[in-house]
């Protein structure tokens, strides 16, 4: 592949998950450059079926480079991409334009050619967005209510390491002081403000602006995964089984009847589970199911390479 591709914040857990992914789509060891910062720079990570060595992300000339996919938000990295000309890719860009999400086997995105960088859908957006826009085809939906329950690796490495030596300074009678999280998150809930810009490109995606959403987000100490509660209210009668149905066909996707969990069903899976999928009798216009998965894997990474597969064979 002629085309280089950069993969800026290489150790990082996001990362980590992109890095399992990229060679399903035909990418080499030739074609990839990892790089990071401080103290990570010059170790080595298993990439296909070799290792990289990772480069110093602000002294690499990004301008041989075609794609940069950065996995956590970076200031000076964004301005150096777009001051050499490398289209940039990533999640945690602060801006107003529409999320690009691609699921596999689904439609291409209408993308411009004089597009400088893409503000991807993140982990929790491509997580919920293949079981509503499916949904959303069995008739209009009225009103969203979803909980989210996020692990510890949302907060990055930093928010894994420190909800395990929490749990080790509690279960040997030491203090904590909390530093990632506002307060201890071992042995405990800390709900905390819905990101109003999921409200905004979740209604995007749907394409109607009339519909109620009630989002509710809760960090759990567990250190991987994600599960979200959900509740549907539609314009008209739905089918249950025809629901079930349409969910099971989409790609990497599975509608289980049992109980199941992030941590022993989707840990480490570029798959999702739907569980608990179910309609009260006197509530035909309604539906409920839990969407159980590995937000880093089947979320953000399946579309961070979904789009570059994209890219590379259309644009570049």
């Amino acid at each position: 592949m002629e085309h280089v591709i950069a993969l800026s914040h290489a150790s990082s857990v996001a990362a980590e998950a992109i890095l399992e992914k990229l060679p399903q789509s035909g990418i080499t060891s030739d074609s990839l450059v990892l790089l990071d910062h401080d103290a990570n720079i010059g170790k080595r990570l298993p990439f296909a079926d070799g290792y990289l060595s990772l480069q110093d992300q602000y002294k690499f000339d990004l301008s041989n480079c075609a794609l940069l996919l950065m996995p956590e938000a970076d200031a000076e990295m964004e301005s150096l991409a777009l001051s050499q000309g490398c289209l940039l890719l990533s999640h945690t860009l602060a801006s107003d334009s529409p999320a690009l999400f691609v699921a596999e086997g689904g439609p291409q995105p209408d993308l411009a050619y004089t597009q400088t960088s893409l503000r991807l859908a993140g982990a929790e957006l491509s997580s919920l967005l293949p079981v509503l826009l499916e949904l959303n085809q069995v008739a209009p939906i009225e009103h969203i209510n979803i909980t989210l329950l996020r692990s510890a690796e949302f907060q990055g490495r930093a928010g894994v390491d420190e909800l395990a030596s929490q749990t080790v300074n509690l279960l040997n009678t030491r203090a904590v002081e909390p530093s990632v999280y506002a307060q201890q998150i071992a042995f405990n809930l800390l709900p905390e403000m819905a990101d109003p810009l999921l409200e905004k490109d979740i209604r995007d995606f749907l394409g109607n602006n009339s519909y109620s959403i009630a989002l509710q987000t809760v960090n759990v100490p567990i250190f991987h995964g994600l599960a979200a509660a959900v509740q549907l209210r539609f314009a008209s009668n739905i089918s249950l089984e025809g629901c079930k149905t349409r969910l099971a066909g989409l790609a990497n996707m599975t509608v289980k009847k049992g109980l199941v969990s992030p941590i022993s069903d989707c840990n480490q899976s570029f798959s999702c589970i739907i569980s608990l999928l179910e309609q009260a009798p006197n509530q035909p216009t309604d539906l409920q199911f839990w969407v159980i998965t590995d937000p880093m894997r089947y979320g953000l990474a399946n579309n961070y390479v979904n789009v570059t597969d994209f890219l590379l064979k259309s644009f570049l």
